[in-house]
This record gives structure tokens, C-alpha cells and sequence, in this order.
């Protein structure tokens, strides 16, 4: 009802104090970036959120704010390996920036991170969605973030180490129906009121968020398109769904995939040459490096742990290389893999969710099969 007001009152408003809808006038390239973007943060008592959204045209050409992942390690782990920074990762996103008013509404993608990984893992693909009509909202996890992992590779683990992401209950199944719930609100009432439907939402997630996507997703019928990547499928549903993998990916091998999505009878792009980090923007961070020069050589670090999450740390960047029994002599580039994932995320969730584009066709890059 009060969206319908809001409308109303936009419609009823004299020419001086109308509130005037910014077109989204989007580039042909579905891989290309539309609109500027803008990025809020909430927390509430149940979740941390980082929401990225279609910005006005009055911050087009400012610098967007650099994501930080140094706030989350824990002082715990500084006080034990002394001072350290994380590198930072630019983004577009401009903090606060004003909301672009919508001509219609537009459609909500909620976004669940790996293991280790936190709600900015993934913002080159968060990003580029904001900027092509879509708000949307990333919800970090207790349980399988960054930093509740990281405690963990001491022997004995540092205070904070919170392992139960790692097996039994999905620790993201109630954070993103949580936010579900918010969307239902703040179509309502808030900074997004009458700019945001409710009635179409995606859900989407790298490794074990795409786990998340193909569990939670099936079970709540507010979730309409569902695009996991780099791990899991939905085997059982009626909602649309596009799976994204990568060939070169040690931590869930590409075969595993290709079967599920056989068997589920669901579209699928594997990127050739991809690894499991293809999909986020952990590489950025140089993690490997990181545990090189703090971690390797310590005494006081579990050895197993250590070499698992070294091992999800780099597969896919640059600098490591794909282990020998996968027959992948590098990995393909980031940006290649970006642009693919940029493109075929875009014509996805416009085809589900804005009813618009061509839909997921393949034979458009060579690296995509």
C-alpha cells in the first residue's frame, strides 16, 4: 500500500517539488557498467549487511570507496602476528551516494559468501549488477567468515574462532531469508521505500553461499531466480536457476558440477580455466602471500588447517598454480573470467527478473562452455 502511495504522491507532486525518475540508460555490453553505484552498510541484531544500488547521476566521475577487510581480523590474531594490513580492493561504489529514483522498481539480488570469505568477497560482481538496475544486499555469516576462521589456524585457537560453518547447519540459511524479510519491509518504509519489489528477488552465492543459493533458495518461494557459483546446485526446484563453475577448480571439481547440473537438467557456464576464487575478489588480497610470510613458519599454527585454507585461499589467483592431476597449465586471468561472469550474471537475472535481454546463450566468449 505504500508503495502504491509513493507513486502516487510522485505522480500528484507540482513540477518544482515532482521528484524526477533517472532513466537507467544502460550500455548494449551487459558485461559493461551502467549506472554509477552507491553502497550502504546495516546491521541489526541478527544480520551485517553491505547494499549496493543504482546511484544518481550527481556522483557520476567520483572515486568509489576501496573495500577493507582488515576489520575482519581480530585483535586476537594481531596481538599474535604484530602488524600486518591486508591490501585494500577498489571498487566503484561510492559510499552514501544518493539513490537513483527509479522509473519502476527495481530488483533485489541477495548475495551469500564463502568459507572464509566475507559480505565484500565478491564486489567487482556486486557492484556491476547495482550498476545494471538491481539492488544488491550481502550478508555477512558468523559461523564461515574471514574472521572466525583465521582464529582457528592457531593451536590452540585464539579467542573468536568459530568453526560451525564448516559442517552441519547452513549458518547463512537464516541470514538470507532475515534479509528477505527486510525487503518486504523497506519496499515499505526507509531509504528504499517505493524504489524496490519484493516480488522479484534472486539469490546468489559463491561456494558454500552457492550451497546456501541451492538450499535455501528451493525452499522460500520469495527467492525467483537462483545463480550459484562455483560449488553447489539446486537439484530440486521450479525456480530458474544458472550454474557457474570453473574448469580449473580444485576445491569442487568441475565434474561434480557438470553431473549435478546434468542430472538437475539446469543451464550451466563453466569458464574455462577458472579456479575456485574466479568468482570473488579474494585474489586481491594476496593471501597466500600473507600466509607465507606470518603463518608458514610458526610453530603455534595448526598444519592441516593451514594447508586447507591455503589451498581455498589460491586456487584460481594468478600467482599460484592449478594442482598437476587438474591438467591446467595456469589460470585463465581474472579479467577474463570477470567479464564472463559480469555478462552472463547480467543476462540471467534481466531475463528472470526485468523480463528483458537475449537470456543465457552460449558461444559468446570462447572461454565460457
Amino acid at each position: 500500500m505504500l508503495r502504491r502511495m509513493w507513486f502516487l504522491l510522485v505522480a500528484c507532486q507540482s513540477p518544482e517539488e515532482k521528484i524526477t525518475p533517472e532513466p537507467l540508460e544502460l550500455p548494449e555490453d551487459p558485461a559493461e557498467q551502467g549506472a554509477p553505484v552507491g553502497v550502504r552498510s546495516f546491521t541489526d541484531a541478527e544480520v551485517s549487511l553491505e547494499i549496493w544500488y543504482p546511484a544518481s547521476d550527481t556522483v557520476s566521475g567520483e572515486a568509489g570507496e576501496d573495500a577493507d577487510f582488515n576489520p575482519f581480523i581480530s585483535q586476537a590474531v594481531r596481538d599474535v602476528l604484530g602488524d600486518f594490513s591486508l591490501p585494500l580492493v577498489p571498487t566503484v561504489a561510492v559510499r552514501d551516494a544518493p539513490l537513483r529514483v527509479p522509473e519502476k522498481t527495481y530488483p533485489v539480488v541477495v548475495f551469500s559468501h564463502g568459507l572464509g570469505g566475507t559480505r565484500l568477497q565478491s564486489v567487482d560482481y556486486t557492484t556491476h549488477l547495482a550498476s545494471r538496475g538491481y539492488v544488491v544486499i550481502a550478508s555477512d555469516h558468523p559461523g564461515r567468515m574471514m574472521g572466525d576462521i583465521v582464529p582457528c589456524l592457531f593451536s590452540p585457537p585464539l579467542e573468536g574462532c568459530d568453526l560451525s560453518g564448516m559442517g552441519g547447519e547452513d549458518p547463512a540459511d537464516a541470514d538470507v531469508r532475515h534479509v528477505a524479510d527486510l525487503v518486504e519491509g523497506w519496499a515499505d518504509e526507509g531509504w528504499l521505500a517505493g524504489a524496490i519489489d519484493p516480488e522479484k528477488i534472486g539469490l546468489s552465492g559463491h561456494s558454500a553461499g552457492a550451497g546456501t543459493t541451492a538450499t535455501t533458495g528451493p525452499s522460500d518461494s520469495r527467492f525467483d531466480a537462483l545463480l550459484p557459483m562455483g560449488a553447489a546446485v539446486a537439484s530440486t526446484t521450479e525456480t530458474p536457476q544458472l550454474v557457474m563453475d570453473g574448469t580449473c577448480d580444485s576445491i569442487i571439481p568441475d565434474a561434480d558440477v557438470r553431473a549435478e547440473a546434468e542430472a538437475a537438467a539446469v543451464e550451466l557456464v563453466r569458464i574455462n580455466g577458472a579456479g575456485h576464487l574466479a568468482f570473488s575478489d579474494l585474489c586481491e588480497l594476496k593471501l597466500l602471500d600473507f600466509a607465507n610470510n606470518y603463518l608458514i613458519d610458526r610453530e603455534d599454527v595448526n598444519p592441516a588447517l593451514l594447508s586447507l585454507l591455503v589451498q581455498l585461499a589460491s586456487d584460481g589467483c594468478p600467482e599460484s598454480t592449478p594442482p598437476a592431476e587438474l591438467d591446467c597449465p595456469a589460470y585463465l586471468p581474472l579479467e577474463t573470467s570477470d567479464e564472463i561472469i559480469r555478462y552472463y550474471s547480467t543476462v540471467f537475472f534481466d531475463d528472470v527478473l526485468y523480463g528483458r535481454g537475449p537470456g543465457v546463450e552460449k558461444g559468446i566468449f570462447p572461454e565460457a562452455l
